[in-house]
This record gives C-alpha cells, structure tokens and sequence, in this order.
C-alpha cells in the first residue's frame, strides 16, 4: 500500500520507520532540510537499545503525489497551516488524523473526503534529530470511523500491523477520543508545570490532589459515570511511563507551541457550552499559554 504521512516531527518519523517494513511510505515534510536529510541517510529508529535504519522517500509537504492512504501526524494547531494540502487529495482517498485533543474534529468536520479515520497514539517516541526518533514506549493505535464505511477499516488495519506497531479498531470515535483526551488533560498540563516527570503526580501526595482536582472537572464536563475507573487508567500510565517526560513538558523545556489549545481549550469550550465552572482547567490553560510565550 503506498502510504504518505503528513509531519516528520516525532510521531510522523515512528510511524514512517515501522510503516515502510511492509508499505510503500513517503514522508511529507515541512523543511527542505529534513527532507534532504532523509532521502539521503533515511530515518534511524532507536529501540531497546539498538538502532535501524529506514530507506524513506521524503518530500516537501506542498508536493503531494498520489497515494492509496493519508496519515495527518501534525500537531493538531499545524493543521490550518497545512489547510491547503487537503485541496490537492483527491476526495476518495481515506485520511487518517492522529491528532491529540479534540480541537481538530472541526477542523475534520469541514473536509470534503470520504471516509475519514480519526486514531489514537499510545505510543511514546522523542525526536532526537532530524532523522532520528527514539521509541520510547510501546503501545497500541486506535482507529474508529469520523466519517464513511466501516468497510474501509479493516482492511486498512491489516495492511498497517506490523510488530510492535499494532492497530485495532474500534467502534465509537468520540468514546476512543475522549479516552486519550483525559489522560492527556490531566498528565500534559500538571506535568508541564510543575516540571514532572510522570510518575512524581502519583508519588508526591500534593501533586496527587491536583491530579484529583482536574479528574473531577474533566469528568463533569464529558459526564463519565465511572470517575474511579478512569483515574485506575491514568494512574497506570503514570506507573507504565514513570520516567517519561510528557510532550507538553518537552515543549515547554524546548520553548515550543504546546498542544493546550486543542487538550484543555477544547474542554474549555464544553464546559462553557454546558455553562459549566472549572476553575482548575482555567488556571491550567492560562498557565500554559503565559508559560509558551
């Protein structure tokens, strides 16, 4: 299956690596360097110690050939920047959008194509360089329909498998969506100011009580019954990544744009169509935003 994926920033480059063992992969880049590395050393990807090296096509993201399947694996506030990529898709073509948050479903909402597959990320990767990506943490990627066939999935995911890169489907987007997105508001926002690593939320008593404070807003603006099932999940991914930096924390460290807008201010923008008070989130967010600037 020929495969072009949209970002060579670190998701982008693991997806590529573990894709191009049994796929046609082209990389999409946004910097003439980046590709110019890549289509002469190829990607390096760093796994339990050892290092392989991918055989990648790379190219300028405003130079899109035709391809069998897109994977969008920019970050969700680069998805306006690459708007007019989109136009020159054909509208057949599946997409699948890796964003996290909720914020790019509008954005998706206005697309034209077909059959649309929003996915899920449960791996952890760092990019170490340009061409380089560290797979830092294995884990599953969920896929469910946004829009079209179910049809269209299943083969797709059995093109895409690949060990220790799975796939699997499944059958709500929003539940799947609003999964990660939890995980992701209470882990990203506290560890990228309080400059933790995972883990400290569930080892240090005071870091604990606010990982209690943001649950209980978060759960009452997605109204999930379960609150205890929910936190067991988050406190298993502290546990699993406990040494693990969040990606919001390194794009602090780094003086990078973080994904809040897309995590927290799309709860935010909930919250407020539920005419909801979450104090907790909003001193999150604007916290965040002043620590970007």
């Amino acid at each position: 299956m020929r495969i072009g994926i949209i970002g060579g920033g670190a998701i982008g480059l693991l997806f590529a690596s573990y894709l191009s063992k049994s796929n046609q992969v082209t990389l999409y880049c946004r910097t003439n360097e980046q590709v110019r590395l890549i289509n002469k050393y190829g990607i390096y990807l760093k796994h339990h110690g050892t290092v392989d090296n991918f055989t990648i096509k790379a190219q300028p993201s405003d130079e899109i050939s035709a391809e069998d399947l897109f994977i969008i694996a920019v970050k969700q506030y680069q998805l306006e920047q690459i708007e007019r990529v989109f136009h020159h898709i054909p509208s057949q073509t599946p997409l699948i959008f890796i964003q996290n948050g909720v914020a790019h479903l509008k954005f998706i909402e206005n697309l034209s194509h077909e059959t649309i597959i929003v996915g899920v990320v449960e791996h952890g990767a760092l990019k170490e360089k340009t061409n380089y990506v560290h797979h830092t943490g294995e884990g599953l990627t969920r896929l469910a329909i946004f829009r079209g066939n179910e049809q269209f999935v299943g083969p797709i995911i059995h093109k895409l498998n690949t060990i220790p890169f799975p796939f699997i489907f499944e059958k709500d987007y929003l539940e799947m969506v609003f999964g990660k997105l939890i995980v992701n508001a209470v882990i990203n926002p506290l560890t990228a100011i309080l400059k933790a690593k995972n883990g400290e939320l569930m080892l240090n008593s005071h870091y604990l009580h606010l990982v209690h404070l943001v649950l209980d807003e978060v759960v009452k603006i997605l109204d999930i019954s379960d609150r205890e099932k929910v936190f067991m999940r988050i406190k298993t991914i502290c546990e699993n990544t406990a040494s693990n930096q969040s990606s919001m924390l390194k794009d602090i460290l780094n003086h990078r744009q973080t994904e809040i807008d897309g995590i927290i201010g799309g709860l935010l923008n909930m919250a407020e169509t539920k005419d909801l008070k979450v104090p907790v989130l909003q001193f999150l967010y604007h916290s965040i935003k002043g620590m970007e600037r």
